[in-house]
């Protein structure tokens, strides 16, 4: 049973009805939205018969915009009242954590356990992985927390990938990668994990929907975006602070923001937002960006844009919200006051390695060290993507990776089975 797609009338006659009701409130522009999409569908589909699973479209009503901070929201109402809400849940088993508290979780019957290669993230990386696994013959698994594509799906067009002569949008770049992979027989679990232990013969992985283990491991898990590290800000988050202009940036219509960056990034979030915004004030330490030439003539020629160079934010100022920045020039030590209503931080990311702390080497910035191989410090396990050391982090980077890893994890099983 899919989730109906409703109006905010008949969203309040459900809720007059005492059914017990989870809603999703979304639009269709928003990337964070539509990667819930799949979990959420799951969602529905789980609790057919206790819960009613409805989606709301933020856009059929500008009041909805005053209520709500950040979309994905989800709400859950249980006899008439709101008893609870979610803010872009990260993982299916997210959501069934918050909705445990009211309703029992649904009974799964557990499925195969046992994999020539378990892959641990479902972005171009992972699905190359198992796209080539598969296509080899080996039993093959993707654990994926939310669904395909990594930080890829949140893209709104990527035009730098081979074949797409008009762009693509990550999201459907994304589950063509999936759909691919899985017609070859690569199966795709929705599942956080918690643990895995890679000195293990077979290779264990603790998630949300059980224990996996596999001759072989890939490390799929990607990074994800670098905070400013200021007071406050985790706070803030949702009130004026956001990481993604093409996720968060219609809440701040015809406002002022800053972009604090200078990469391909920062670029193309002050590109997404001078279209939305009514000033764009772009805030970087150096004094040009780093951006690839390709952003540069459109950014100078945007009239909403203006750059404050060799200067960084010291200080997020406001109330409840968000309402202005302090910066500082890194050469004068001069500090100025912003008045803005949001700041998007486009600094840069951090690899998603808690995992393998102490199990696998990791560089000072935390990636896992892993050469054009792809083999780390473990037989049989290796990292793709954006997790592992290398110079250029990219779609067709990371998808180059997921093939080269499953060559010499062949070559890595053919060895274990003449032992």
């Amino acid at each position: 049973m899919a989730a109906k797609n409703i109006t905010v009338r008949e969203l309040k006659d459900l809720i007059e009805s005492k059914k017990p009701v989870l809603v999703d409130f979304w639009a269709t522009w928003c990337p964070h939205c539509r990667k819930i999409n799949p979990a959420y569908e799951q969602i529905a589909q789980a609790y057919a018969g206790t819960l009613e699973v409805v989606k709301v479209d933020m856009d059929q009503d500008e009041t909805l915009w005053e209520e709500l901070e950040l979309i994905p929201t989800l709400r859950l109402y249980v006899d008439g009242k709101p008893v609870g809400s979610l803010v872009a849940p990260e993982s299916r088993a997210a959501i069934e954590t918050f909705l445990a508290g009211v309703l029992p979780r649904p009974r799964r019957e557990a499925g195969k356990r046992k994999y020539d290669m378990i892959i641990i993230g479902g972005g171009p990386g992972g699905y190359t992985a198992a796209l080539y696994a598969a296509r080899a013959g080996l039993e093959t698994l993707v654990i994926e927390r939310l669904s395909a594509g990594g930080q890829m799906a949140l893209t709104q067009q990527i035009d730098n990938y081979p074949g797409f002569a008009d762009g693509i949008g990550g999201d459907e770049l994304a589950g063509q990668m999936q759909r691919q992979a899985e017609r070859f027989g690569a199966q795709t679990v929705n599942a956080q994990v918690h643990s895995v232990d890679l000195r293990a013969n077979p290779k264990t992985v603790e998630t949300s929907e059980g224990t996996f283990s596999g001759r072989t491991v890939v490390l799929a898990t990607g990074a994800g975006p670098r905070a400013l590290g200021l007071p406050d800000e985790k706070e803030l988050v949702g009130r004026g602070v956001a990481y993604c202009a093409a996720c968060d940036g219609m809440f701040y219509k015809g406002k002022t923001v800053v972009v604090v960056g200078g990469g391909n990034t920062a670029a193309a979030d002050a590109l997404v937002l001078s279209r939305i915004a009514r000033r764009v004030i772009v805030v970087h330490r150096r004094d040009t960006l780093r951006a690839t030439k390709i952003y540069h003539e459109p950014l100078m020629k945007a009239e909403n844009v203006e750059f404050r160079w060799n200067s960084v934010v010291t200080r997020l100022l406001h109330g409840d919200r968000l309402t202005g920045v302090r910066i500082q020039n890194v050469q004068t030590g001069e500090e100025t006051d912003l008045a803005v209503d949001g700041v998007f931080v486009s600094i840069g990311r951090i690899p998603a390695t808690e995992l393998v702390k102490g199990q696998l080497a990791l560089d000072e910035s935390g990636y896992i060290i892993a050469d054009e191989s792809t083999e780390t410090g473990l037989p049989g396990v290796y990292a793709v993507g954006d997790v592992r050391t290398k110079p250029l982090r990219q779609v067709v980077t990371a998808v180059a990776d997921g093939a080269t890893a499953v060559h010499m994890a062949e070559a890595f099983l053919a060895g274990e089975g003449a032992r």
